[in-house]
């Protein structure tokens, strides 16, 4: 049985994350409910993931400032901000909007995970990654 939450874009991703830190943990009946819930949320964060994938352009300027780090050209890495000044604008602006949509609220259907499931092998850190869902 599903179970509606409210909660914000970013405590959605934060979800998703946690369960895919227990998705490898033994237990048939706890891996279809983990299963079950990365399905929901993947759908349902899609379109944030498509808004926040940088251009083919900003991606090729963001390899060739990585090469160039890796050689420590600092003054080259300038020099290619500055001639790709409104791109790098562009991505900057791109990530602003993407922080102000993860504060967004949306209302959500998941499985919630009985508590009797729980695997004996979770640490607190993966109990923590996926607490709102536990039951």
């Amino acid at each position: 049985m599903q179970q509606t939450i409210k909660t914000t874009n970013q405590e959605l991703v934060e979800m998703l994350q946690g369960l895919y830190n227990v998705q490898h943990l033994k237990g048939l009946k706890f891996a279809l409910v983990v299963s079950k819930n990365i399905k929901v949320l993947k759908d349902e964060l899609f379109d944030l993931e498509e808004i926040a994938k940088p251009t083919p352009e900003f991606l090729e300027l963001a390899n060739h400032v990585k090469e160039l780090e890796a050689n420590k050209d600092t003054k080259a890495i300038k020099k290619l901000e500055k001639d790709n000044k409104e791109l790098v604008e562009e991505r900057k602006k791109q990530i602003a909007e993407l922080q102000e949509i993860m504060k967004e609220t949306r209302e959500l259907s998941l499985f919630p995970i009985d508590e009797k499931l729980l695997p004996e092998d979770m640490n607190a850190n993966q109990l923590t990654g996926i607490q709102t869902l536990i039951n």
